[in-house]
């Protein structure tokens, strides 16, 4: 537990000839960061400097995000709206006491001032904080500690593969999740499973023709997708034959649901309609087999996220949208003269809306409920069941017209309040990991097809895989890290990372990078006793350059958590984590070697190693080191 509270930093600063920071700066966090505990202190010497408010003061000085350009930086024409910025500058630069206690006298960059943390002081002041902090270093709690989020994550297609794109919201999402739970909100998890509509009926129609009890019985969800293929190979050419009348139809002026009813009212088509029509109706017989393929796909996937490290709160689905809740919506739509009927089916003109010109289907010409009805449905359902603050859908942008419409139709029924509280958080939906596992895979080959590359770790680096590849868990744990992080270092616009062949990689910023140095920290601490209680002359030693360095990376973590959770964007953690190892790397180039390791040594040591624990398992990593021992007897679990 924490016990360096107010009372207990303002003491530390004293300690440090550094005066009170309390102020009336309504957005600062000092007893959660460090750096804004500086910033705080600084914002109150500028104010004075150039007579200007405080608030504004603190609201001119950045993080730069790179330890070089300083701790912290003045954005001068922010300073003081209306001065010139270089008369500004100059004044700020003279003016600045020489002997501060905290920072070294500031030096110009352009319209930035470059301000830095005293090396002698970075030690005393940064130690007894990460270190007070432990576990909780980089969480925070706010009056935002009361509210709930909604996460809707990976909803896969229970009649398809696991495509790329939901291996995607899987780990995104479940990095959200924590990223809010850090700052003390309540998170929901949902899996909105594909789990209803024409590719159900589609299914079912397969089975019918292709479907094997025994087959089934062997390998349920192998063989639903071995069925699903062989159904939408027979299916194609009544698919592309719509698609030509309508564009045919389109060409010549016609009616374009007048030729493609000809075509999908015989076939596979009308088998297809036919089989939703009475899943919809509650037929007993499709109804089972749905209930069959729902439980046998969640069974397989439950097993997949727990292998990842993931729990849902929820595996809710299209299916469990209640009846009466899409009719509320509908008659909503109707009596506000939103949707109307259209060759038999009801939809909305999104142009009419504000929307860019489109047109949104709630009702197909079959009678059937689309997607778009079901999701109007399910908000409502969660708004009601949950009361949530935010609802943040996890979903490839290939989705981002169905979300704009979504967003908007809510809108149109007077219902901004619940519309402003619904993001949509896309990424690219290029993946090519379909082409590295090939057609009817499981989910499980994913892991399965990284675990076979980290076995291959000893040929890439035999010394460091030694302290790492111990028992097939520990191959497992470090398959599953290295996925992990090769997935969050991409960066939302950027296509799909999956590649199994480089994970095994020990560059800075990899799985493999990340175990391997929080193993050899926890090495070299293994028998010491961290403590921040040092001597004068052992916080002095911490002074050098390259220690001090790490240090100053170390206080950034509040920043870099705070940074990912305004933009939701995990590549920039990742990024500052393998800033610590290659800085870390450079600490122990000497130390290392030396037979007894200094008191100081040590404590940095430990604030390293809380650092790299808490970005670790922000990211979902469970590092190696942290596992249980186990028993010379006991089988390891496969």
């Amino acid at each position: 537990m924490s016990t360096l509270d107010h009372a207990g930093l303002l003491h530390l600063l004293e300690s440090l000839s550094i005066s009170d920071p309390e102020s009336v700066v309504i957005e600062a966090t000092p007893l959660s960061n460090p750096l804004d505990l500086c910033r705080i202190t600084l914002a109150k010497l500028l104010s004075g400097l150039v007579d200007c408010d405080v608030q504004i003061a603190y609201r001119s000085i950045q993080w730069p995000n790179n330890i070089f350009n300083g701790d912290l930086s003045v954005t001068v024409p922010k300073l003081c709206p209306g001065r010139k910025p270089t008369e500004l500058s100059s004044q700020l630069v003279d003016k600045f006491p020489k002997d501060h206690a905290l920072f070294d006298p500031p030096f110009l960059d352009g319209v930035h001032l470059r301000v830095f943390l005293k090396l002698d002081v970075v030690s005393r002041l940064l130690l007894p904080y990460i270190m007070d902090r432990g576990s909780t270093y980089g969480s925070r709690t706010s009056d935002e500690a009361s509210k709930k989020v909604v996460v809707e994550f990976s909803s896969p297609n229970i009649t398809s593969e696991f495509q790329g794109k939901h291996l995607r919201s899987t780990i995104v999402g479940a990095f959200i999740g924590r990223l809010y739970e850090s700052i003390g909100w309540g998170v929901v998890r949902v899996n909105y499973l594909g789990d209803w509509g024409k590719p159900i009926a589609l299914l079912k129609v397969g089975w019918d023709k292709f479907g094997s009890e025994e087959a089934f019985e062997k390998d349920p969800v192998g063989h639903l997708l071995d069925v699903y293929h062989q159904i939408e190979e027979q299916f194609h050419p009544e698919q592309a034959a719509s698609k030509k009348a309508r564009d045919d139809a389109a060409k010549e002026g016609k009616d374009e649901g007048e030729a493609q009813v000809q075509i999908e009212s015989r076939g596979i088509f009308a088998e297809r309609n036919d089989a939703f029509k009475r899943l919809e109706a509650g037929d007993i017989s499709i109804v089972s087999f749905w209930e069959r393929v729902r439980k046998a796909n969640i069974d397989n996937y439950v097993n997949f996220y727990e292998r990842l490290g993931i729990n849902y709160d929820e595996y809710s689905g299209e299916s469990k949208v209640p009846q009466e809740v899409m009719s509320e919506v509908e008659q909503l739509l109707k009596e506000k003269n939103i949707s109307e009927e259209s060759g038999g089916a009801w939809i909305v003109h999104m142009q009419k809306l504000g929307a860019k010109a489109g047109t949104a289907i709630i009702r197909d010409r079959s009678g059937s409920s689309t997607y778009l009805l079901r999701d109007l449905a399910a908000v409502l359902e969660r708004s009601r069941k949950y009361a949530f603050d935010k609802m943040i859908y996890v979903v490839a942008s290939d989705n981002s017209v169905h979300f704009s419409q979504l967003f908007k139709i809510l809108e149109a029924l007077d219902m901004r309040d619940l519309a402003s509280k619904l993001h949509h958080v896309r990424f690219s939906e290029g993946s090519k990991m379909v082409d590295a596992l090939g057609k009817g895979y499981k989910p499980q080959a994913i892991l399965d097809a990284c675990e076979a590359s980290m076995k291959a770790l000893p040929d890439v680096d035999e010394y460091r895989a030694a302290s790492l590849i111990s028992s097939e868990r520990a191959t497992k744990t470090m398959a599953v890290s290295a996925l992990l992080v090769q997935e969050l270092s991409t960066r939302a616009t950027s296509a799909h990372a999956f590649d199994t062949g480089t994970i095994v990689s020990f560059k800075p910023g990899s799985g493999p990078d990340l175990q391997s140095c929080y193993t050899r920290v926890c090495a070299l601490l293994a028998g010491q006793k961290p403590s921040s209680q040092l001597a004068d002359e052992q916080f002095e030693s911490l002074a050098d350059e390259d220690q001090a360095n790490l240090l100053r990376i170390l206080a950034q973590y509040p920043e870099v958590v705070n940074a990912a959770f305004q933009s939701l964007e995990s590549s920039g953690l990742i990024t500052f984590l393998a800033a610590i190892t290659e800085q870390l790397s450079d600490c122990l180039e000497d130390e290392e070697e030396k037979i007894d390791i200094s008191p100081g040594f040590v404590a940095l040591l430990e604030a390293t190693r809380i650092v790299l624990q808490n970005g670790m398992k922000l990211l979902g990593v469970v590092a190696i080191s942290d596992l249980p021992q186990e028993r010379a007897d006991t089988p390891v679990a496969g």
